[in-house]
Formats: structure tokens, sequence, C-alpha cells
């Protein structure tokens, strides 16, 4: 049922995740939902727990990479590329990610909390490139704003993905890593 409801979510969006829609799209008879889910608020919880457990599990396995790399850019690009592989294998829930992050239901509080923690994240990862902590202190906002400003480019390429624009990982690889040193280079300079 919840790939019933991914599908669905996809296609047709949140008000399409009612009892008859999910089960006529699983194949299963009405009574079989509720076997499974409360009510479709539910259904939606589950299906944030999963997108969100998804997702923030190979973040933090790519942040972790990236935190564990070298300084050079190709090493960046390198991790860059894996993480966009991964959305490139994860298209629907990552698809799922950018449409409903934003969204005011169970799902997109979700959703929400993982698109603060990977701006957190890259926070964080700017901090420890950057170096001393003393000499980046007067920095921090200027910090913050890199790592919005990563995660939107990040989700942009994500989404390009998703829709079939972007189709060489390996450049749009190489263009984040450049976007994530080199004004953080400056910055400390």
């Amino acid at each position: 049922m919840l790939d019933a409801a991914i599908d669905l979510l996809r296609t047709e969006g949140l008000p399409s995740l009612t009892t008859v829609r999910v089960t006529r799209e699983a194949g299963i008879v009405q009574s079989g939902f509720y076997a499974h889910f409360k009510n479709p608020d539910h259904l939606q919880q589950e299906l944030a727990a999963r997108v969100g457990l998804t997702l923030r599990e190979n973040i933090a396995s790519w942040m972790a990479a990236m935190r564990a790399s070298g300084n050079s850019e190709r090493d960046l690009a390198e991790r860059y590329e894996h993480m966009l592989t991964l959305f490139a294998e994860e298209k629907s829930i990552v698809d799922l990610f950018l449409r409903y992050r934003r969204s005011q239901s169970p799902l997109g509080l979700v959703l929400t909390h993982l698109h603060t923690q990977l701006r957190a994240d890259f926070f964080q990862y700017l901090r420890e490139r950057a170096g001393d902590a003393d000499a980046i202190r007067p920095h921090l906002g200027t910090i913050g704003v890199h790592a919005d400003t990563l995660v939107a480019a990040l989700l942009g390429v994500a989404e390009g993905v998703v829709d079939g624009r972007v189709g060489d990982l390996s450049i749009a690889a190489r263009e984040l890593a450049a976007l994530t040193h080199e004004p953080l280079r400056r910055l400390m300079a």
C-alpha cells in the first residue's frame, strides 16, 4: 500500500490518499487498509517515515563520506556524483521530498525536518573545512548562507535528475564541488 500511495502522490497529489484510492491502486479490498493503518493520516505518517528514513540514511552516509574525503574538488565531486546516483536510483522518493518538503501534511512535516537536517549537515561540513573555530566565528552567518545555497543547488540538481534534465551526473557533480569549496576559500582568504 505504501508503494501505491507513492504512485498516487506522484501522479495526483495529497488529496488522492484516500482509503478508496489507495486500496484500489494497491489491488486490495478497502477493509484491508484498516488492517495496516488507522486512517489516511496514519498512512501519511508511515509513508513519511519510510521516505524520511530512506533519504536520511543516504544523506547521512554521503555526508560522512564527504567529511572523510580529502579537500580536493575531485574528491568532493566523486562524493556528489555518488549522491546524485542515489537520487537517480530513488527518483520516486526524491520526487516526494522535493514536492512535499514544505507541506503542512504529516508527510511534509517529516520532510521539512529532513530539509533542515541537510542544511545543518552542510553548515557543519563547511565549518569543519573552514578551519580554526576562532577565525571563522565572525563568518558564521556567511557560512550559513553558503550552506543554504548548497542545499538549494543540490536540490535543484536533484530535481533535474528526477525530471530527466540532468543526464551527465559527473558534470553536475563537478559543478556542485566547485560551488562548495571556492566560495569558502575566498571567505577564509
